[in-house]
């Protein structure tokens, strides 16, 4: 992302002055400069040519701002830039696409920061559905009555515009959008929430099982040891019981 801004910018910077360009001009050969650079360097010099490709022009051109670039230029200035693959452009920028800031459901279009202006200061657009940019915007229209997505209505479990709720709608519970919206994201996520508090009890009880089982084998072990030593006594006790030295017996018997 890093090497892209900065391919961006050098492709906005003029060549002559080394820096961002001031009212960008194309000349015939298609290179770019600052209208004020170029017209100087044409001033001082013998020839009418490109500083850059050398390309000579019998006669001296006639300079028009590129608008178009200028904007990009300005955009670029203000953190924005050209349009990344996979986002959405913006449907007003003509000949370099930026990429959208908001897609409207009422122009049925997505605009970047400098055309959704508009709708922030003419106060007739600023009624209008502003949404997170979209490229299916169609998705967003109700097919009926061409208006925008507006409500959910939980009765049909259907997304629905304003005038579907004057007939087939009429009297069903809806809500904005939003709001359902909202309220399925809570849902989705105490679900979340209560699966992991399954999945926490779940190895809880694994780690108890594999607990017990370790303590388990432990004492079936010691169990197991005890009864090789009391075979092992009840052996030499059988075999006590058939000597004839009656004083050993009983100091051996003692100790077992």
């Amino acid at each position: 992302m890093a090497s892209s801004t900065g391919s961006q910018a050098e492709q906005c910077m003029c060549s002559i002055c080394q820096d961002f360009f001031t009212d960008p001009v194309t000349i015939p050969c298609g290179h770019n400069f600052c209208m004020a650079c170029i017209s100087q360097h044409w001033d001082s010099s013998m020839k009418t040519q490109c500083p850059l490709c050398k390309k000579n022009f019998h006669l001296r051109p006639d300079l028009g701002i590129n608008r178009e670039f200028r904007e990009l230029v300005e955009g670029l200035k203000r953190g924005e830039s050209p349009v990344q693959p996979g986002a959405v452009p913006c449907e007003a920028c003509t000949k370099i696409k930026r990429g959208a800031l908001k897609s409207c459901l009422h122009c049925e279009g997505s605009f970047c920061k400098t055309h959704l202006e508009p709708h922030n200061t003419v106060a007739k657009l600023k009624k209008h559905k502003l949404i997170n940019p979209v490229e299916n915007l169609e998705d967003y229209i109700c097919p009926m009555h061409e208006k925008p997505l507006v409500l959910f209505c939980r009765d049909d479990q259907k997304c629905v515009c304003l005038s579907c709720t004057i007939r087939d709608h009429k009297s069903h519970n809806t809500v904005p959008v939003e709001e359902e919206s909202e309220e399925r994201k809570i849902n989705l996520t105490i679900q979340s929430r209560m699966k992991k508090i399954e999945e926490i009890k779940c190895s809880v009880m694994e780690q108890k099982q594999t607990a017990a089982e370790t303590q388990a084998e432990e004492l079936i072990k010691e169990l197991e040891q005890e009864i090789t030593e009391l075979e092992r006594r009840n052996t030499e006790l059988e075999q006590l019981s058939h000597t004839e030295d009656h004083l050993h017996l009983l100091q051996v018997s003692v100790s077992l």
